[in-house]
Order: structure tokens, then C-alpha cells, then sequence
């Protein structure tokens, strides 16, 4: 099989995030990024609590508009091996969607989770109308794959911040045939 067709094969385990698997998502995203800053922490507890006043309430703190997605992708035995997301920032709203919480759980890297959770990400930005996707990473040596998996998927950087013990990476890409319009 194809790394195409096994990639497309794969997708069809990346299912919307539920209240039941939140907290194996929340384990997956602390083991691929152990040093959370308090505004990521922040933005995970208001990624769990979407719903609740609590969950707005921290979104407009930080700036978010709104969760388009959040959503896992489950394994063989339905264990949560990576997450995804889209958000809207109130600043660009208008123009873009951001990726939230891309990753993978290293114990299943190098099996194309990766590229089948950027696969869905993109196709869920494009079916909700949106022109640009943005994210930000950075030039932790953790983070080095993941720097060639938005390479290699047309997330072109466009800019640089020195962060506190890294420096953070903004990439863009833009989406092709997305219809004009956001969610």
C-alpha cells in the first residue's frame, strides 16, 4: 500500500473529541509538550471546558474567537495517539484559522499519524470556507520532525519570535479552492 492511500486510510481514525477521551488527549499533549507556558496550560483547560463559562471565559482572555475543532486520533484500541484543532484568534478572524494542539504520541511516530492528523486538519479548515491556516511551533529539538511534516505539507514560516527558552516559529499556508467565508 501506498504511503498515500495508507495516510487516507488512516484519517478514518481521527474522530471529534469527546468529554470521554479529554483526558487521555490532555495526557498525550503533556507528554509531546512537558513544558507547557501558563497561557498554553490556560488554553488547554479552555480547549476541555469549550463549553462551559469557565471554557469562554479563558478563550476571551486569550484572544480566541472561537473553537472550530478539536479532535484525536484513536488507535486500534481506541486509545488517543494524537490530537488537532482549529481556532479562530479575534485578531485575524476575518482571514485565518490556527492549528490548535498538533500532536503526535511518540510511541506511534514514523507510522504516518502525523500526516494523516495534517490531512484532516487542512481538509477541515477547506470544508469550513477558510482561505489561510496558521501555526505556530518551535526550534525545540523535540519539534525538528514536526518542522519537515509543515514543510513538506506547504506551511511556509513567515516570521520569527525569540520565546523564553526557544524561539517561536509562525508558519501560514494557504488553502486552495477554499470558499470564501469562515464558519
Amino acid at each position: 500500500m501506498s504511503r498515500q492511500k495508507g495516510d487516507r486510510a488512516l484519517t478514518k481514525n481521527i474522530v471529534p473529541c469527546t468529554n470521554e477521551l479529554m483526558k487521555q488527549a490532555e495526557m498525550v499533549v503533556r507528554t509531546v509538550f512537558p513544558w507547557m507556558t501558563p497561557f498554553e496550560w490556560l488554553s488547554f483547560i479552555a480547549i476541555r471546558h469549550r463549553d462551559s463559562f469557565l471554557g469562554r471565559l479563558l478563550s476571551r482572555v486569550a484572544g480566541v474567537e472561537d473553537l472550530v475543532a478539536f479532535d484525536v486520533y484513536l488507535d486500534e484500541t481506541n486509545a488517543v495517539r494524537g490530537t488537532t484543532g482549529l481556532y479562530r484568534y479575534e485578531k485575524d478572524a476575518h482571514e485565518a484559522v490556527w492549528v490548535a494542539w498538533f500532536c503526535v504520541d511518540p510511541a506511534v511516530r514514523g507510522r504516518g499519524v502525523g500526516q494523516a492528523l495534517i490531512d484532516h486538519t487542512v481538509e477541515r479548515a477547506r470544508n469550513a470556507g477558510f482561505k489561510k491556516i496558521r501555526l505556530y511551533t518551535s526550534t525545540d529539538p523535540n519539534e525538528e520532525t514536526a518542522q519537515r511534516l509543515y514543510e513538506r505539507n506547504g506551511f511556509k514560516e513567515v516570521r520569527r519570535e525569540r520565546g523564553l527558552f526557544t524561539t517561536i516559529i509562525f508558519r501560514e499556508r494557504t488553502i486552495p479552492d477554499a470558499e470564501q467565508g469562515v464558519v
